[in-house]
């Protein structure tokens, strides 16, 4: 396995984070952001993660606990994935995906507004002319 660089490692996570979206079902969509562009964040030595965030609006209505139980068990059933379930610092129930190179999602809801939020950081990769705040 080649060594992520920051394109393939942000691709990687923004094909996760799409693939999560789209589950959610569209007449309960009211809006959908996701970030193209973020700092990065330290990881290893020289390295670096690209860090994303989806987030989609809700109308009322969709099941919460369904929707987590499918976004795990589809993650989890795909090469490299793994997915437990944890807690946001809110309490409320998150599941927290993992693959073997490091990138990982964190999938939960806010009630106000009502939405589905994705916090994701990809795997880590070489990016020693990084200059701090810039955004990629």
């Amino acid at each position: 396995m080649s060594p992520a660089t920051l394109g393939t490692a942000k691709s990687k996570l923004l094909a996760v984070q799409h693939e999560i979206i789209g589950m959610v079902p569209a007449d309960v969509v009211v809006s959908v952001f996701e970030n193209d562009t973020s700092s990065l964040m330290p990881c290893r030595g020289e390295q670096k993660k690209w860090v994303g965030t989806g987030q989609v609006g809700l109308r009322p209505g969709l099941d919460r606990t369904t929707f987590l139980d499918e976004v795990r068990d589809s993650l989890s059933g795909q090469t490299g994935w793994s997915a437990t379930d944890g807690t946001d610092n809110d309490g409320n129930r998150r599941v927290d995906l993992l693959h073997d190179d490091g990138t990982q999602l964190l999938v939960s809801f806010w009630d106000d507004p009502e939405s589905l939020q994705i916090g994701s950081f990809s795997a880590c990769f070489d990016f020693p002319e990084y200059q701090y705040g810039e955004k990629y």
